[in-house]
């Protein structure tokens, strides 16, 4: 049995410096500031709201002095950018269970003796992104939420629009192998494959949607060693690519980067099923470390 998953509960950031990074979440993404922290671990934080349907969080972490463990993450491969996707979850006993199914170590977890076996234990255990985590940090949590996010809709000027956090794209050597550990970790389950060699595109997908539907994740598979995919394996190993956005209009999001001095690449249009669609990408020096994806559909289902 998977890992018995609530909600998805926020998506985290880590950042040599709060202030900035804030201000550009609230001017060119829209969220809202929901509070700020310190923590004693080294490092500061802040809470956001995501626009939309998602009722998803996004944290944004900083380094809290000199000796702060986010330091070795910010100088490492895959920082800045994102750092863990938090879960609440059934049972951190059960959690530990699975992921010692799959030859790993739950890390940062303490058994329970005090508990019953079958009352779902409180606290924490973690993935770590080199001991079973492919390459990403995975926290998962047990008890009341964390993050108790309000539906909103962002009707600023001059933002994307966001109405939905879409999917975080994983790149991998192996789509299925990796699409596979996802069903059996978290339960996932696979609505789309790309058919074909993946020639053209440089890369083959296979796109999982979670039990809570509130996110997907897509697996990206290069398809040959000339790929951009398989640069990015070279250069940072297995891990989060990018994080992709629903827009409810398509040029309300071009005029929001335009304002905020922001130029979108890989813009492409389409369309399937008589219904139109748009994509484009923001680099990771635009937006704090994160390679964004962001797409408008005339139709929901129409782009996937």
């Amino acid at each position: 049995m998977p890992i018995q998953i609530k909600r998805f509960d926020h998506i985290s950031m880590a950042v040599p410096a709060l202030d900035p990074q804030i201000d550009l979440m609230k001017r060119l993404f829209g969220f809202r500031l929901a509070g700020k922290f310190e923590n004693d671990e080294g490092y500061f934080g802040a809470n956001l709201e995501i626009p939309g349907r998602t009722a998803i969080g996004w944290e944004v972490l900083a380094p809290r002095g000199e000796d702060s463990y986010l330091h070795r993450f910010l100088a490492g491969p895959t920082g800045p950018g994102l750092h863990h996707v938090a879960l609440q979850i059934e049972s951190t006993a059960q959690a530990a269970e699975v992921i010692r199914q799959e030859g790993a170590e739950p890390w940062g977890y303490k058994e329970r003796p005090d508990l019953a076996p079958d009352e779902p234990s409180r606290g924490v255990v973690y993935l770590h992104p080199r001991s079973g985590g492919r390459g990403f940090l995975w926290q998962m949590y047990a008890g009341d939420p964390w993050h108790r996010g309000e539906l909103f809709e962002d009707d600023a000027a001059d933002t994307l629009g966001i109405i939905a956090v879409n999917h975080l794209a994983h790149a991998t050597r192996d789509r299925d192998e990796l699409g596979d550990w996802y069903e059996r970790v978290f339960g996932l389950h696979t609505v789309w494959r790309s058919p074909g060699e993946g020639g053209a595109s440089g890369f083959r997908t296979r796109v999982l949607e979670t039990p809570t539907e509130q996110i997907r994740f897509e697996m990206l598979e290069p398809a040959g060693e000339d790929s951009f995919i398989a640069k990015f394996l070279e250069t940072r190993g297995e891990g989060m690519h990018h994080v992709t956005f629903e827009v409810g209009d398509w040029q309300r999001a071009l005029a929001a980067c335009r304002t905020n001095g922001v130029a979108p690449f890989g813009e492409r249009s389409g369309e399937r099923e008589g219904a139109r669609w748009s994509e484009a990408f923001l680099h990771p020096r635009d937006t704090g470390g994160v390679l964004v994806q962001f797409f408008w559909q005339e139709r929901a289902g129409i782009w996937i």
